[in-house]
């Protein structure tokens, strides 16, 4: 994914949608990424939009980071967008969109997270770090295996890194031939209505407000 050039102040910053459903680990992602790109001097706004009470409801996540302070934290068009499940409600556009495998989303690169995160790691919730690693390589972040560990929760810290460099030693003609020869697969999530409790928390700066039990 080519760098953009840069705007009339200098700053290049980049902007990542992710499109889920809860139990598969969006919030961890955005964190853990937010967190990384603090510990490595960026300026890092993350915004989460979730249906807080129940499992399975729509979970999505906005992250920006430039070198350059954020004015405006929103999210209107995505550099890179990842999408996890289909109940997502995102209608906003991705420059680049990746997808777990058997998604109806064309044009997207797919390739099958929980199949890999189930085959390579033991557990389908793995693939969240897998797609988190193949996020960084799109948006051309240095793997720092120490900043990556500092900014993970210490449940499965040996897993989750093994992974995130999995998913970002992903190459072009691997993703097309693991789309080509694995079954359609989506993590495991429980299924129940949308909660009527709707929920938004926004953290900007530095910071990352909030982060999901680690599970893969």
């Amino acid at each position: 994914m080519a760098r953009r050039l840069p705007g009339a102040d200098g700053s290049v910053s980049t902007k990542i949608a992710l499109d889920g459903v809860g139990g598969q680990g969006v919030r961890l992602i955005a964190g853990v990424m937010g967190a990384l790109l603090a510990r490595m001097g960026k300026e890092v706004t993350v915004l989460f939009d979730y249906d807080s009470s129940v499992r399975g409801s729509m979970s999505d996540a906005f992250l920006i980071f430039d070198d350059r302070p954020i004015a405006n934290p929103v999210v209107e068009e995505a550099d890179i967008m990842l999408k996890l499940a289909d109940k997502g409600h995102l209608r906003i556009h991705g420059r680049k969109v990746v997808a777990d495998l058997g998604l109806d989303v064309p044009g997207a690169e797919q390739i099958p997270f929980a199949s890999l995160g189930s085959q390579q790691f033991g557990k389908e919730l793995f693939g969240n770090m897998i797609a988190l690693g193949r996020i960084l390589r799109l948006a051309q972040i240095e793997f720092d295996e120490d900043a990556i560990r500092e900014s993970l929760p210490r449940r499965y810290v040996e897993e989750n890194v093994a992974a995130i460099r999995f998913g970002y030693d992903l190459t072009d003609e691997e993703i097309a031939r693991l789309a080509a020869a694995a079954p359609p697969s989506r993590f495991q999530m429980n299924t129940a209505a949308t909660a009527a409790t709707h929920e938004r928390m926004i953290s900007a700066g530095h910071g990352v407000a909030e982060r999901e039990p680690l599970e893969g």
